[in-house]
């Protein structure tokens, strides 16, 4: 991984957050590391599906910026997760996929073959041909129980308590995905229903996966900001403990590719 981070800006939320700017992030001011942030707000046909001419828009602008999957990647509120979809298609060589997510994300579009934020691991296995085994961790299991058998036994699931005793073991280099909707909502504050992972275990697990030294870690996307319009929430409070996580995110990853 290059250390290289790209923060992907589709609803706004991080025009409030400066865990990417080198005011704030100092231990990335002068190392290379500076964020590079993409506008997507002005592409239409973004908001949780994204129709094959956004696809494209996308395509076109991350080429245009010369986007590598080998990167940290800020992908907005969990509306955009399809994001790891576009960013997965990148990689070249056999790949593991980790999730952390409340959701599988492995719902069959309800019309055509749209990609959406609740589909995209569905469409990973269908799509790519250098997925080998994708692990799914802190599902609902209500969630998993909904989809079909079939496309169940192409992933393992683990619950919390699973990981306790070490995460899922790969022979594949990993891509590293998280949703923090995983996070209960009393640590954290997404725009999506949310899990009861405690903050401190997921970065911890985050680390764990960035350091270990028998593991190539290719790449990590990570979304689940509020939205900047969300109601029943304090928006202010919740974009500053999002920002929070995000900066100690990069502080972990920075010991990773300064070590």
């Amino acid at each position: 991984m290059n250390g290289k981070i790209t923060v992907l800006n589709f609803s706004g939320v991080y025009e409030e957050e400066s865990f990417y700017q080198g005011d704030k992030s100092s231990c990335f001011c002068g190392s290379g590391k500076e964020a590079a942030l993409l506008d997507m707000k002005d592409i239409p046909g973004t908001n949780c599906m994204c129709d094959d001419i956004a696809v494209a828009e996308i395509k076109e602008r991350i080429e245009k910026a010369k986007l590598s999957p080998e990167s940290i990647h800020f992908i907005d509120s969990g509306n955009y997760h399809y994001m790891s979809y576009i960013l997965l298609s990148l990689v070249k060589e056999p790949f593991s996929l980790i999730v952390f997510d409340h959701h599988p994300d492995m719902q069959p579009p309800k019309f055509g073959d749209i990609l959406s934020c609740g589909g995209w691991v569905l469409k990973v296995l269908q799509d790519n041909p250098n997925v080998r085994d994708v692990h799914i961790i802190g599902a609902d299991e209500n969630l998993i129980s909904e989809l079909s058998k079939e496309d169940t036994d192409r992933v393992s699931f683990y619950t919390l308590d699973d990981i306790k005793t070490g995460l899922p073991k790969t022979e594949y280099p990993v891509y590293l995905s998280v949703d923090k909707d995983v996070v209960k909502r009393e640590e954290l504050i997404t725009n999506w229903d949310q899990g009861e992972m405690n903050a401190d275990d997921l970065l911890g697990s985050i680390r764990e996966l960035a350091s270990a030294p028998d593991r190539k870690l290719i790449g990590i996307d990570i979304c689940g900001e509020c939205a900047p319009d969300q109601e029943g929430i304090d928006v202010g409070a919740a974009m500053a403990g999002n920002d929070e996580f995000n900066l100690k995110v990069l502080e972990i990853l920075n010991e990773k590719t300064a070590g």
